[in-house]
Parts: structure tokens; sequence; C-alpha cells
């Protein structure tokens, strides 16, 4: 994680007003986290590093001009906030909160999701513990609805089909059908596990962050919140989560005052990260 986040802010180092059309040559060397690096390893976590820096808002194009000689890596999306950082009647922080706000909220009434209507009729089913039917990879499903996720960047269903558990991508499944009965079953739709949490991938960590930092951010990524502490507007979180690049972006878009980490699960991440 550390390494993560230190190669992005290096690149966002690199780039300043004078640094243009550079090559990843010239990245690579600069940049001590990717010197050593393979090449194979290098182009991986450049990669990355771009989608990462992307989503913070700033945008690492490779600009080749056929009427110039230069090309290389620029680096955009600085401009505005720099202009409104000098900007002393801007009080930057209060622009920064609230472009966050707009943000979170244009996102979630813009996503475009497939299937999105079977999200409200799944939920009523799990509420109601009736059976559905639907075709799923060219087989049809008779199923036993417990549970809706959202987890990185797709809808998935959980659900019992023989007495098995099993995860069900919302994208995938067509012919949705709900049935008449219910009430068919007593399991709690809560205690549902999906596919992608096994134990041996939840992370636990303790973050220290501004209250409305946290608001602004929590639905960036699926997780619990185990411990709560806050001292006038800071808050001492410790949290548990399964979804470890939803994890990423949180701690990019935040930048915590102060994250506590155990080794094992930083490995573990970095594991994850393919770090």
């Amino acid at each position: 994680m550390k390494n993560v986040l230190k190669r992005c802010v290096s690149l966002l180092t690199l780039f300043n007003e004078k640094s243009i059309h550079l090559s990843t040559d010239y990245i690579k060397d600069n940049i001590s986290e990717y010197r050593n690096l393979s090449d194979t390893a290098f182009k991986r976590s450049f990669e990355r590093d771009k989608v990462l820096l992307r989503e913070m808002g700033y945008n690492l194009d490779y600009i080749k001009d056929k009427w110039t000689i230069n090309e290389g890596y620029n680096l955009s999306g600085t401009a505005i906030i720099s202009d409104i950082k000098k900007n002393e009647d801007v009080n930057f922080q209060k622009f920064l909160n609230t472009y966050h706000i707009i943000k979170n909220y244009l996102n979630s009434n813009n996503e475009i999701t497939e299937n999105k209507d079977y999200i409200s009729k799944l939920n009523k089913s799990i509420i109601d513990k009736k059976r559905v039917s639907f075709n799923y990879q060219n087989k049809l499903r008779k199923v036993y609805p417990m549970g809706i996720k959202f987890f990185n960047d797709n809808w998935y269903l959980g659900a019992e089909e023989n007495k098995k558990l099993k995860t069900f991508s919302l994208r995938k499944i067509s012919n949705l059908k709900i049935g008449n009965k219910s009430d068919l079953h007593e399991k709690d739709y809560k205690k549902i596990q999906f596919s992608w949490e096994s134990k041996d991938y939840l992370i636990s960590i303790k973050i220290h962050l501004e209250k409305e930092i946290y608001l602004i951010n929590k639905n960036v990524f699926n997780h619990s919140v185990i411990s709560k502490n806050q001292t006038n507007n800071l808050l001492e979180l410790v949290i548990t989560t399964y979804d470890v690049h939803g994890l990423l972006r949180f701690l990019l878009l935040t930048n915590p005052k102060k994250l506590t980490i155990s080794k094992k699960h930083k490995i573990l991440l970095l594991e994850v990260l393919n770090v």
C-alpha cells in the first residue's frame, strides 16, 4: 500500500509545469519504485497507477504529434485546481468537499448497470423469501435469492441453488421470473457470504481522518465499521473489507492522517494488488 501511494505521489511530483513529453524510460529512471522493476512489472504497475490517478482527476496522456518531434506523457487535470488554490477568495477545502459531494451524487444517479431493474425485484423476493428463476450461462436456474451486493463496479446476486450458496453476476442474468409463494425458507440473508468474501482475503485497518471526508467517500468501497471513536471532527475507525481495490481508491481519495495495518494484512494487500 505504501509503495502504491508513494508511486502516485512521485508521479505527480515528477510532472511539474516544465515536465512535459516524458518518455516511459525517463519516468522509470526517475522514480525509485519503478527503477528496479522488470519491463513487464513496470508496465503493469505504471498502467495501474495511471488508472488510480485518473480516478483522482489526473490524466496521464501519451502525446504523439506528427507535426513535431516531441512525444511522451503529459499530465493534465491540475491547472484548474492550481488556479483555485491561488484564489484568496475561495475556501479551497470547502470547494473540494462540495466537489466530492456533487461528483458522488452525479455518479450514483447516472450509473448505468445492465439489468438494473432486476435489483428492486430481487430485493423484494429476498424480503418475501420467494423463489425465482432466470437464464444464466445458457441454463435455467431456480434459486432462493439471499442478498445483493455491489463489488468492483458490478452487481451480484447471492442465492441458494440445490442447497448450495452461489454467486451470480446480474449482467449475465436474463428472463427473470418471480415465484408466487412467499416465506419458503427461514434463512437469514444478512449472513450470506459471497464468492469473493473468503476469510483469507478479509483485511482490517485502523484509520484516522476527518469525519466530513469519510462521509463523502465512504461509499467508494464495501466495508464494515468495527469500532468508531470521534475527537472533535477527527474519526478513528477500525474497518474490515474484502474490497481491496475499493479500499485503495478510498485511501487515495481521503489521504488519512494516520493508517495502521498489521504486517499480515499488509502482505495480503500487496499480494492481492500484485505490487
